[in-house]
């Protein structure tokens, strides 16, 4: 008797046996891909699934630019993440990026720019948000038609971009600085989802050169070489300025501001003494108090975990036993000056003990790659 092979049609099996079958999953990255084997089952399972613990960011680690060392080609299609909370690494290919450099990481999303055009890309879920050109009017790029002329259309513009939320959430802005370099009239600008066109915020002064932002509640807080923080309010476009100053050294001193606990949602500003390949020699916390009108330092900020990087800093809080602390990348170079490894530093806040986590020793780099970014993965 002839066997018959029946085909099973995974895509059709009922939505409340995927939700079970979701529900026992202990793994963010097992859940991602649950969730990516078909439409049926991603309708049918949550995007932030409350039984598993909470996600904490990966560092996408810098693309190999130049393999020198054996000669072969480079894949500028892959993404490389290290889960310093897992120990594990992970590793996707994504097309889209290749072309194009990563100038930010916030809510699960990466900002990536080329040839002056910026794009959000989520490379977990593969979605792609196109951001207005910066020629399109009324323009921020410098209006000079013969500066223009002279400058490289493949020059990056964007120095930092941050998210001031989920952009599937109503309202999204995306905030960006812009570098000394870049052929611009402003410093910091901003845009809407949705929006037409750029909108600047400040424009360059050398005498109170932006060192950091970060965006709460449709504020976008700064710190500046003047040893001064203001706030921009992103509805009337109006800005205030903290009356307190904070200990700063341009030489010596590397300053990043970072959005506080949930309870006060004033932010953190972190001040780390850095000696030689960017590593924290010491680490000082401060923040901001209205009924003083003043800035303290700070030892503890509660059930919040801070991951450091050169250009930014996030504040999220994870499952019990990673309370105020503070993760950090830095490069070392093991043998030789020639190419680093990533290793990544974790910080006993209270105690102010600094050590050794883990290091990737699966990739090195060469000195002239671009620094590692923290990454949250979201599936939205």
């Amino acid at each position: 008797m002839r066997k018959v092979r029946l085909e099973r049609d995974w895509a059709g099996l009922p939505p409340e046996l995927v939700t079970i079958i979701g529900e026992k999953i202990t793994t963010h990255k097992k859940y991602i891909h649950l969730r990516l084997v078909c439409k049926a089952w991603r309708r049918a399972l949550p995007p932030n699934p409350r039984h598993l613990p909470p996600q904490g960011p990966w560092l996408m680690l810098p693309q190999i630019l130049v393999d020198y060392f054996e000669g072969r080609n480079v894949d500028y299609s892959e993404l490389i993440f290290y889960d310093p909370i897992q120990f594990k690494t992970h590793r996707f290919q994504r097309p889209y990026i290749s072309d194009k450099d990563v100038c930010g990481s916030s809510y699960g999303w990466l900002v990536l720019e080329h040839d002056h055009r910026v794009s959000l890309f989520n490379p977990i879920t593969q979605c792609v948000i196109n951001l207005p050109h910066f020629d399109a009017p009324p323009t921020i790029l410098i209006s000079d038609p013969i500066d223009q002329e002279e400058h490289d259309a493949d020059t990056l513009c964007v120095l930092k971009a941050i998210l001031s939320c989920n952009p599937s959430e109503y309202g999204c802005v995306v905030v960006a600085s812009f570098q000394s370099s870049s052929p611009s009239n402003w410093e910091l600008g901003f845009c809407r989802i949705g929006d037409t066109h750029w909108t600047g915020l400040k424009t360059w002064d050398v005498r109170r050169e932006l060192l950091d932002f970060t965006c709460h509640n449709n504020l976008v807080y700064t710190a500046d070489t003047k040893r001064e923080v203001s706030v921009y309010d992103l509805d009337d476009l109006s800005v205030r300025t903290f009356p307190s100053k904070f200990n700063y050294n341009k030489r010596f001193h590397k300053i990043n501001i970072v959005e506080g606990d949930l309870e006060s949602g004033e932010p953190l500003l972190i001040r780390t003494r850095l000696y030689s390949d960017f590593e924290l020699n010491t680490i000082f916390m401060y923040k901001w108090f209205e009924d003083r009108q003043g800035w303290c330092q700070v030892r503890n900020i509660g059930k919040g975990t801070l991951f450091l990087n050169w250009r930014h800093c996030i504040n999220v809080q994870l499952d019990e036993g990673h309370e105020n602390q503070l993760y950090y990348d830095a490069r070392d170079y093991p043998f030789s000056s020639d190419y680093f490894h990533v290793c990544i530093r974790k910080v006993e806040l209270e105690r102010g003990t600094n050590f050794l986590l883990h290091s990737n020793p699966m990739e090195r780099f060469p000195p002239q790659s671009e620094f590692p970014i923290w990454f949250t993965p979201s599936l939205i």
